[in-house]
C-alpha cells in the first residue's frame, strides 16, 4: 500500500476549509451558507484502518486492542462530524462496515480455511457499526438541526454474498482509481465467475 496516495481526514478537513472559501468568493456568505447547509456530506471510515492499519501494520495492533483501536476510529469519526457540523455541515451521512471478512482479499489470504470468510474481521466490523450507531444517536441529541444517519452495508452485503441467486441476474460495472481519475471498463455478466 502507498501510504502517500492516502489523505488523512486533518488534511480533508483542511481542504474542505479551502473550498468554503472559494465558495465564499464566488458567491457570498449568505448563499454559500445555503449551499454548505444543504449539501450531503458522505463519510466513510474504517474498512482500510482496520484491514491494512490494524491488522497488516504491526504499530497500531501493539498499541491497540481491537475494543481500543474501535474506540479510537469511532471518536476520530466524531470530532470530524463535529467539525463539519460547526462548519454549517447539517446533512451528513456515515458509512459503516461491509462484512469485512468476506471481501475477496481476505478470502483469498484465508484459502487454507477453503477461503471462507473470516469471521472475526466480520465479528470486528458488526462491533464498530455498533459503536457508530451509539455515536450517531449521541450526536443527533447533543448538535441541533444536524440530521447524521448510519449507512450500514453489512447485511445487504453478507446476504448478497451468501445467497446471490436471491438477487437475480448479477452484472457489475468495473470502474479502476486511476492517478488520473475514475476510468469506466465495461459492462460485464457475473454469472459465469459465481
Amino acid at each position: 500500500m502507498d501510504l502517500q496516495s492516502v489523505i488523512p481526514l486533518w488534511k480533508e478537513m483542511e481542504y474542505y476549509k479551502e473550498y468554503q472559501e472559494t465558495l465564499r468568493g464566488y458567491i457570498g456568505n449568505e448563499k454559500a451558507n445555503e449551499v454548505l447547509g444543504e449539501a450531503l456530506y458522505l463519510i466513510s471510515i474504517g474498512t482500510n484502518d482496520f484491514l491494512e492499519n490494524y491488522y497488516i501494520l504491526p504499530k497500531r495492533s501493539s498499541e491497540y486492542s481491537v475494543e481500543e483501536y474501535q474506540i479510537f476510529l469511532a471518536g476520530i469519526a466524531e470530532n470530524f462530524i463535529t467539525e463539519l457540523y460547526q462548519l454549517g455541515a447539517r446533512k451528513i451521512c456515515i458509512s459503516g462496515l461491509p462484512p469485512m471478512g468476506c471481501l475477496p482479499l481476505e478470502r483469498t489470504t484465508n484459502m487454507f480455511n477453503g477461503s471462507d470468510c473470516v469471521e472475526e474481521y466480520n465479528d470486528v466490523a458488526k462491533d464498530f457499526n455498533g459503536q457508530l450507531q451509539e455515536m450517531v444517536m449521541k450526536l443527533n441529541k447533543e448538535l441541533p438541526g444536524i440530521q447524521l444517519v448510519l449507512s450500514s452495508p453489512y447485511d445487504i452485503l453478507l446476504d448478497t454474498i451468501q445467497d446471490p441467486n436471491k438477487f437475480g441476474k448479477l452484472s457489475a460495472i468495473f470502474f479502476s482509481i486511476t492517478t488520473v481519475g475514475v476510468t469506466w471498463h465495461d459492462m460485464h455478466d457475473m454469472d459465469h465467475a459465481i
